[in-house]
């Protein structure tokens, strides 16, 4: 009767240990093997032509070698991500959490103060010197490694020699300049095609900080928490920068995302000044191929710490730590975007990926000429720059700090008095701060 009970329960242990198995698959993580969970692992991130494709891609490569992996992208706006992400950790429902999640750069900080525990630490899966020091700090807390740097956010000035050509102006015209002479160049070239430089949102306004970082300076001094802003000279000369586009007709005013891209696809402007992430929705209209270029973003030819170097954007990628399959999400951000350097190569050629990595020569596509952009070395050149960026703290609160400066900038954008605008901004970007 004892053999019989013990068989009996061999079984049953047996069963339990095979259905367990199809929840399981076996990975390796520095030479021990590990086992972890799997299931449908969910991804939120934006921007379809961007981030969206390149986890899509890596999905599509990871199930080469892990067949029965179930990996669903969702896309969601950067906003939609944090807020619902923030709701359920606040909440501790974790039910509808995803698994991995992309954190925009500004927002890295913030996320990661108020929900470390919620993250799974990748200190010991990922090797830091690969990456460049300014993402892996961002993605940092307490010592502990938790994001995946992705993408670069280096600045640049993107424009149509086409339109350009039309105005009066060679590409030669547009290397190393100063603003004065970026803000003459686009009045001259909407008084000679109609058309406007670029485009500006009321409702966003990443060049301004895209001009503040090029001189070092940020909405916070370098604590991440004082706020610099009513003495903060490069914050006041971005936004008569600004003024002076708008009012000179040299940008046309947009509001939304949605308006931002269609304007330069349209051929509605002849540039655009912003991240490099931008590059996959330049090329999103093929029969404009070779009728752009890519130059460095001008300087103000009288601070000398200006560079003609900024970043905008770029984020990384996070795993929850409470999410359903919290074990399967590691391993496949693991493999796919902190160790597959083929992966990389083939994102730099399909979406404009410009990796956050100390030495981009390892990827074979870092010396590619793109026909799209006339030849030009795109990841060579935009790497190179992105070696010029100064380090700035972006603190935790950039994005309720620039909500601020919008409603307050409204006001004075008439009479440009930016003094008290600033004044007025610093006080209540204190207590946010805080």
């Amino acid at each position: 009767m004892r053999k019989l009970l013990s068989v009996f329960l061999c079984l049953v242990l047996g069963a339990f240990m095979v259905s367990c198995a199809e929840d399981q698959v076996t990975g390796n993580e520095g030479g021990q093997a590990v086992t972890v969970d799997t299931g449908p692992i969910v991804v939120w991130t934006w921007n379809e032509t961007f981030n969206v494709k390149a986890a899509k891609l890596a999905a599509d490569k990871y199930k080469l070698s892990h067949p029965d992996a179930d990996i669903i992208v969702e896309t969601m706006e950067r906003e939609e991500i944090m807020s619902g992400v923030k709701n359920m950790l606040s909440t501790g429902v974790y039910d509808r959490l995803p698994d991995i999640v992309m954190i925009e750069d500004y927002d890295a900080q913030d996320m990661l103060t108020l929900y470390q525990d919620e993250f799974v630490d990748l200190t010991d899966s990922i090797d830091r010197d690969k990456f460049a020091d300014y993402k892996t700090k961002l993605g940092t807390m307490d010592g502990k490694m938790y994001g995946i740097p992705f993408d670069s956010g280096t600045a640049a000035l993107f424009y149509r020699t086409d339109i350009l050509e039309e105005a009066g102006y060679s590409s030669p015209a547009l290397i190393d300049m100063t603003w004065e002479e970026f803000e003459e160049m686009s009045r001259t070239v909407h008084e000679k095609t109609g058309k406007y430089m670029l485009t500006l949102d009321p409702t966003d306004m990443p060049v301004v900080r895209i001009i503040m970082q090029s001189c070092g300076r940020w909405y916070v001094g370098s604590d991440g928490y004082t706020a610099d802003i009513a003495d903060n000279e490069p914050l006041k000369r971005s936004l008569d920068v600004y003024q002076n586009l708008i009012r000179n007709d040299g940008a046309k005013s947009v509001n939304g995302w949605n308006d931002f891209i269609s304007a330069f696809q349209n051929g509605n402007v002849a540039g655009i000044i912003t991240g490099c992430w931008i590059i996959s929705d330049i090329k999103a209209v093929p029969e404009q191929s070779g009728l752009w270029r890519i130059s460095n973003i001008p300087v103000f030819a009288d601070m000398e710490e200006c560079v003609s170097a900024s970043n905008v954007g770029g984020s990384s990628w996070y795993v929850m730590k409470n999410s359903a399959h919290s074990g399967a999400a590691k391993d496949f951000a693991v493999e796919m975007f902190a160790k597959d350097d083929e992966l990389t190569d083939t994102l730099i050629e399909e979406i404009g990926l410009i990796p956050a990595v100390k030495d981009p020569t390892i990827y074979s596509n870092y010396e590619a000429k793109d026909p799209f952009f006339q030849d030009q070395k795109v990841t060579k050149l935009l790497s190179n720059l992105a070696d010029e960026i100064p380090a700035v703290n972006y603190g935790r609160r950039t994005y309720e700090i620039e909500d601020i400066l919008e409603e307050e900038f409204q006001n004075v954008i008439e009479s440009g008095n930016y003094d008290e605008c600033l004044k007025k901004v610093e006080v209540k970007a204190a207590a946010v701060s805080k």
